[in-house]
């Protein structure tokens, strides 16, 4: 195809009111789904209010975490002055650009459990509960960083820095759209030479405080690099799965082609290794130390019904994928990368799941925990956040061009051949 007929608008813009009625129907699932979880932790029992809380906390977490990811793919785009990603790089941005849905969700999770659910006796963090960490010297010896003042500062921080690269990082994309100046690229490839440490760190410290302070005895210095690596399959399965689907139905002839489709399922692959070599990193040096602080934490999820989930991660997470794309016609055949970001969408869930879920147990002593692997809270509270955040994708990406419509990379990317 010619330049022009690739950069025809019915090629790379979507018609108006595109996905407008899916995109409000999946905002209202979710926001009911959500209600229904918030009404069915805080009219049950104790153990009811701990799944439910903390499976709103599973489903923010893991929008979150793809938007940040993407913000992530968009700055080393730049910063790599990677001409190949340039039709590719907009839907990274769109989903970057909904990182105010993962926080706005985080910020929930937190007033609801400062306001609902801890006056219920229902602690989303236990360190939190000054009953509960009465006399524990492990607390006591983090008490400095696991402090509520603290803890809410340092999430009015990393709030502050996201949505702020975001908007910065979306606004010099689409005014170049506009504008047609080819210094804004340079301008964030600087941005994002800054950007990429800050989000890095703030990542990193946020999966601290969220995710593994939910259990405050275990820590890991492995953890940080594992959410990352967690968060960058998942985005780059969304992202692909996003271009497939545009492309199926009539867009991006020209600008996503098999190229494109091979060097995205080529990072698929390798972001897929790199998670299960984080894993198992993180597993076996918790193994060999035979700390109780740290392995108490893979005990608690190597048995009961727990276990079940230890062997469906690795399988379905690495090995099931690793196979499926490890040929090189496969990584160039849209339904087949189609098929696997569609699985491995559904493992980071399960992954996600692992991680948090058993911390929704009753402590030891108080109760006995959670008969069932698998609650309708949980199914709500996680699918309620990631419907409210696709449907906010949607309307995101028919609001603009598919693709940077004037950017000075633009034609490497048409151009682009695969050789490798």
């Amino acid at each position: 195809m010619s330049h022009d007929m690739i950069l025809e608008r019915d090629n790379v813009v979507l018609s108006e009111g595109s996905g407008r009625s899916i995109s409000f129907g999946l905002i209202g699932l979710g926001g009911l789904m959500l209600l229904l979880t918030v009404l069915g932790g805080l009219t049950g029992d104790v153990a009811a209010g701990r799944i439910a809380i903390h499976s709103i906390h599973m489903g923010a977490v893991i929008v979150l975490g793809i938007s940040l990811a993407a913000m992530l793919i968009v700055m080393i785009f730049h910063q790599t002055n990677a001409g190949w990603a340039t039709t590719v790089r907009r839907q990274f941005e769109n989903m970057m650009s909904c990182v105010w849905v993962g926080t706005l969700l985080i910020a929930g999770v937190i007033i609801l459990n400062l306001f609902a659910f801890m006056p219920k006796g229902v602690f989303l963090w236990e360190w939190m509960d000054a009953e509960h960490v009465a006399g524990d010297v492990l607390y006591q010896a983090k008490k400095a960083y696991l402090n509520d003042t603290f803890f809410y500062v340092r999430a009015v921080v990393y709030f502050a820095v996201w949505l702020l690269l975001a908007a910065a990082l979306y606004g010099m994309s689409t005014r170049q759209d506009e504008e047609g100046d080819k210094w804004i690229t340079a301008r964030a490839r600087k941005l994002s030479a800054v950007g990429i440490p800050l989000v890095g760190f703030t990542s990193a410290f946020a999966a601290f405080d969220w995710i593994m302070g939910l259990d405050y005895h275990f820590y890991s210095t492995m953890f940080g690099v594992f959410y990352f690596a967690q968060n960058m399959v998942a985005a780059l399965t969304l992202g692909t799965l996003i271009l497939l689907v545009l492309r199926f139905f009539g867009r991006l002839h020209g600008a996503f082609t098999a190229e494109h489709l091979h060097d995205l399922g080529k990072l698929i692959f390798g972001f897929t290794v790199f998670w299960a070599y984080i894993s198992f990193s993180q597993y076996f040096l918790i193994w060999y130390a035979n700390l109780p602080e740290e392995t108490a934490y893979f005990v608690k999820r190597k048995e009961g019904h727990w276990e079940i989930v230890s062997w469906i991660i690795p399988i379905g997470h690495f090995i099931a994928p690793f196979i499926w794309l490890i040929p090189r016609p496969a990584r160039r055949n849209g339904l087949v990368v189609g098929i696997a970001c569609v699985w491995l969408l559904l493992m980071h869930i399960v992954d996600v799941f692992w991680y948090i879920g058993p911390e929704a147990e009753l402590p030891h002593g108080d109760a006995p925990s959670h008969a069932a692997l698998v609650d309708w809270r949980h199914v709500t509270g996680v699918l309620g956040p990631i419907c409210i955040f696709l449907g906010v994708l949607m309307r995101r990406i028919a609001r603009s061009p598919l693709i940077p419509l004037r950017d000075p990379r633009l034609h490497e990317a048409l151009h682009h051949e695969n050789y490798v």
